[in-house]
């Protein structure tokens, strides 16, 4: 046989062995179950994970004309993770005890940080308790429109004990707000961002650069802290379990959210603390959560532990360009 025909041959032969072997592979892969669930098998443990919190220094001259009392007082605005339980054991009175801070709790259950209609719909009273509604009713201290949305709640009482709280709250004499809302808006399908229009009150970033507008505008004084949901899953309507960390339901999956967030927050000089990967994350959640989204008492005082932390640390009055 020539030496050329057996040269022939061999590369022949490792042709028809690449190409074996690759459809090996793809009709591998073909039979492979559901992507997503393959994802799930993976042990995020095996990843480096960077938690992504940012304290941003208060400068000492947007307390000019301010002067804090003995003790700091702490309004805590957002959803679930405060209103669910107001009791000495929520997280808002837990705060308080570990900063020795005055706590007012003007939370909403199942309220969101953005508008689902803007302008806003008659038929849809939950929009009167986002975030963009909270800050524009602080603006002009009236809350007609949120006790009238109460009535229209399935539980009014959850809701004007939240609208009681705000009555009571003199933005001048606030020294620091603790935002929190759980993966509401993930859930929701809410517009996680709209980067041509920041603000957008539609969109879940937006609804809290709208509300930190208003408050850096007009009671520069205040320090607001944000703290991101943590790791929660997404149910369907059949009742179905999906991971937030992977599960996209048409406005990327909820570490999305959480990214986006921290961005926003920054961008607005206030400090943002990452619940997602910080505190309750896909590797513990079974510890701290009642179900798919629900905090139980012990997920309460890890955040409050890590909220509570921060604040400590960070002095309320600082030096201009230096952290307390």
């Amino acid at each position: 046989m020539k030496k050329t025909t057996i040269v022939h041959i061999v590369l022949l032969s490792a042709i028809v062995l690449l190409v074996g072997l690759a459809a090996y592979r793809l009709i591998s892969w073909n039979m492979g179950s559901d992507p997503e669930a393959n994802i799930e098998q993976v042990d995020p443990s095996e990843f480096d994970v960077e938690v992504m919190d940012m304290i941003i220094p208060m400068d000492s001259s947007r307390l000019d004309g301010h002067e804090q009392g003995e003790e700091i007082t702490i309004l805590c605005l957002g959803n679930n993770p405060f209103s669910d339980d107001r009791s000495e054991k929520g997280l808002s009175q837990l705060i308080g005890q570990k900063t020795k801070g005055r706590m007012i709790n003007a939370s909403f259950p199942n309220s969101s940080s953005a508008f689902k209609y803007y302008p806003m719909d008659p038929n849809y009273p939950m929009d009167h308790f986002s975030l963009p509604s909270i800050a524009n009713a602080l603006l002009i201290s009236d809350y007609g429109n949120l006790y009238g949305a109460a009535n229209y709640m399935d539980n009014p009482d959850a809701y004007i004990v939240g609208v009681q709280a705000l009555e009571t709250v003199d933005m001048n004499a606030i020294d620091v707000i603790v935002i929190m809302y759980d993966s509401t808006d993930y859930n929701n399908g809410t517009p996680c961002t709209n980067e041509a229009v920041p603000e957008d009150p539609m969109a879940f970033t937006g609804g809290i650069a709208f509300f930190l507008d208003v408050v850096n505008q007009n009671w520069p004084h205040i320090r607001t802290f944000v703290m991101t949901p943590t790791y929660a899953q997404y149910m369907d309507a059949n009742g179905k379990l999906y991971s937030g960390t992977t599960k996209d339901i048409g406005n990327g999956p909820l570490p999305f959210y959480v990214e986006n967030e921290v961005g926003a927050v920054v961008g607005k000089g206030c400090s943002v603390i990452d619940n997602y990967y910080g505190t309750i994350n896909e590797d513990n959640y079974k510890e701290y959560m009642t179900d798919h989204m629900h905090y139980n008492d012990k997920g309460r005082e890890v955040l409050a532990d890590r909220i509570a932390e921060v604040i400590n640390k960070a002095a309320v009055v600082t030096s201009s360009g230096d952290e307390g």
